[in-house]
């Protein structure tokens, strides 16, 4: 019995639900037939049609002229370009016109028109360049610098297309000084010529060239292929310019030049050195562990020689 008196409970309580829905629906029927009317009546309209807009009327302004402050007429402040001030450490004042200055014209510099092209050695006519032989019987290896031919001699040859005689001729070796090594022996072949004509006595050694009288400068002027060979305290022109040699130095190569010319108010002087100097090839350094090798410093192939 209470089952049946629950169901009769909800079955009354869907019942107003569904009573109460249907009054909500009845009442709401004069609305929605409203909405249908606007709806209707809304879409019928007629079509877009663009407006355009009337330009708005802008004023313009011009700026006036900047008027000149009391410092003076150039002193005139504008907007946009304000005035360059510039201050005078002469005047000790502030100014917008830069203050004058004082311009130094360099001096055009006039080329010096000359160039060291080498310094050549003045060498002796004879010169003695090695040896061959043994202990005992050695040979001399002499040069002659005028032609440029070696020959062979020892003691009483004579040279007479150079006017000299070998008087002596020897090969030594000699100590030379070492600290901290094994003694060293250096081999040297000097040897003693008599010129002819004056009887003067020359030295000669394979070390070294004999160098008699002065260096030679050999000078070119520019723009010309010209060359010239001048020693010291000589002089030479080339157009209107005069140049006087001063020193000749062959270690280092320079010469120094005075140049004078009627466009100079003074004469010049100046010191010319090798533009590109060229190194000497070193030397080897010396091996006291083996025998001395000068013998075989002489040259291996002679031209065509005189009897000793």
């Amino acid at each position: 019995m209470a089952a049946q008196s629950q169901e009769k409970i909800i079955f009354g309580a869907a019942l107003l639900a569904l009573l109460a829905a249907g009054a909500w629906t009845f009442l709401q029927l004069p609305k929605l037939a409203a909405l249908r009317k606007v709806s209707s009546s809304s879409t019928v309209q007629a079509a877009y049609v663009p407006v355009g807009l009337d330009a708005s009327n802008v004023s313009t302004s011009i700026w006036p002229t900047a008027p000149a402050q009391t410092r003076g007429a150039e002193w005139i402040y504008d907007v946009f370009t304000p005035p360059e001030i510039y201050y005078n450490e002469a005047t000790k004042e502030f100014s917008v016109t830069p203050p004058t200055t004082l311009v130094v014209e360099k001096p055009v510099e006039i080329p010096f028109g000359l160039e060291l092209i080498e310094i050549k050695q003045d060498v002796f006519r004879l010169q003695l360049v090695g040896y061959v032989g043994n202990v005992g019987s050695y040979l001399g290896t002499f040069e002659n610098t005028v032609t440029g031919d070696t020959f062979l001699a020892k003691a009483g040859k004579k040279v007479p297309t150079l006017g000299l005689t070998v008087r002596a001729f020897e090969v030594k070796r000699n100590l030379v000084p070492a600290k901290d090594s094994m003694p060293i022996y250096e081999t040297i072949a000097t040897a003693v010529v008599v010129d002819d004509k004056t009887g003067a006595e020359i030295m000669l050694t394979n070390k070294q060239r004999l160098i008699k009288g002065s260096p030679i400068a050999v000078l070119k002027a520019t723009g010309s292929d010209k060359l010239f060979e001048q020693k010291a305290q000589t002089s030479f022109s080339v157009g209107d310019v005069n140049y006087s040699v001063g020193v000749v130095a062959a270690d280092p190569a320079a010469v120094e030049v005075t140049k004078t010319a009627p466009s100079l108010k003074s004469p010049e002087t100046k010191t010319l050195t090798l533009s590109q100097p060229v190194a000497a090839p070193a030397a080897p350094a010396a091996d006291a562990s083996k025998p001395d090798q000068s013998a075989a410093a002489a040259p291996v192939v002679f031209p065509p020689m005189s009897a000793p």
